[in-house]
């Protein structure tokens, strides 16, 4: 019996470090589909005060081994999003995965379909007329930033706007571009240069396949949306503890249908969304911070576009 009660506390602590646990608020839901006879659920936090007119929507996909309760802890976009005004949607992915492409995920083993699940949910926001439909944003981190960036390949014209944090183009995703014939899409990439997990230079995840590195990334990005080689620079430098943290910023800005590409350089970071506390202490996920805000990273690109 006492062997039985360690197993619930250790159960039960896993799951509040991992942020699984959390009471929703009075403007939050939860809703869901039936897909591929598997119940798929996700929260949506509306803002605070508002007045129930057509606003922008943020769809966020949480890490591997996280949920959209956890991404909401990390990320803390709930609160952003009542300050600024714009509906998030944290999906919870298959098994605490998705399946972007690269294989070795829980989602892709069984063949999940979340291009599938995430347009849905995109469909029934704009449908119940909660949602601007032009003023629909994507972010992911981790898994969830590779699977950001199959849906800007394969659903561009889903999106004004995609960021991917700690996560850049896979190989499986080039593919897929190379197979289809998809419009442009404004994309931004924030990454860590000392990622332990998922390598700023490219090579191979530690979760599985093979991915390009960050500045191949940005390249390709640049070439599928037509950018000039025209790009603004600027750095901005945060004082942490003893150290100092440089963040360095690059924008294409004069690319086709005015789509943008961006790279948000977190120089000496590594894997963790930035501000957060790391969730899984059992993965090394490089230097962390708590003095750069990466909630508003993001939604400083959308609001840019």
């Amino acid at each position: 019996m006492k062997s039985l009660y360690l197993v619930i506390i250790s159960s039960f602590l896993l799951v509040s470090c991992f942020g699984l646990i959390r009471r929703l608020t009075p403007n939050e839901k939860i809703d869901s589909f039936d897909i591929q006879d598997k119940k798929r659920t996700y929260i949506v936090h509306y803002p605070k005060n508002w007045n129930g007119s057509p606003i922008p929507l943020l769809v966020a996909l949480h890490g591997r081994y996280g949920s959209g309760s956890s991404m909401i802890r990390q990320t803390k976009l709930d609160i952003l999003s009542d300050s600024k005004g714009f509906v998030v949607v944290f999906p919870d992915g298959y098994k605490r995965s998705w399946a972007d492409g690269r294989g070795n995920t829980p989602a892709d083993e069984d063949q999940i379909n979340d291009i599938v699940f995430i347009e849905s949910i995109v469909k029934r926001m704009i449908a119940e007329g909660s949602v601007d439909p032009k003023k629909v944003f994507l972010v992911g981190h981790s898994n969830g930033g590779f699977m950001a960036q199959r849906l800007a390949v394969e659903k561009p014209n889903l999106w004004k706007g995609v960021v991917s944090v700690a996560a850049q183009i896979s190989v499986f995703t080039l593919k897929r571009k190379a197979a289809l014939k998809t419009n442009p899409v404004s994309v931004g990439i924030i990454a860590g240069t000392e990622d332990p997990l998922v390598p700023y230079s490219g090579g191979y995840v530690r979760d599985g396949g093979e991915i390009l590195s960050v500045d191949d990334s940005i390249l390709r990005w640049k070439e599928w949306n037509q950018c000039s080689d025209s790009v603004n620079k600027k750095s901005e430098t945060f004082k942490e503890d003893l150290s100092e943290i440089k963040i360095d910023f690059f924008r294409y800005e004069s690319c086709t249908e005015d789509k943008k590409v961006g790279l948000i350089q977190l120089n000496g970071l590594g894997h963790s969304w930035p501000g957060e506390t790391p969730m899984i202490p059992f993965i090394n996920q490089g230097k962390t911070t708590k003095v750069i805000d990466g909630s508003k990273l993001v939604w400083d690109f959308m609001e840019s576009l």
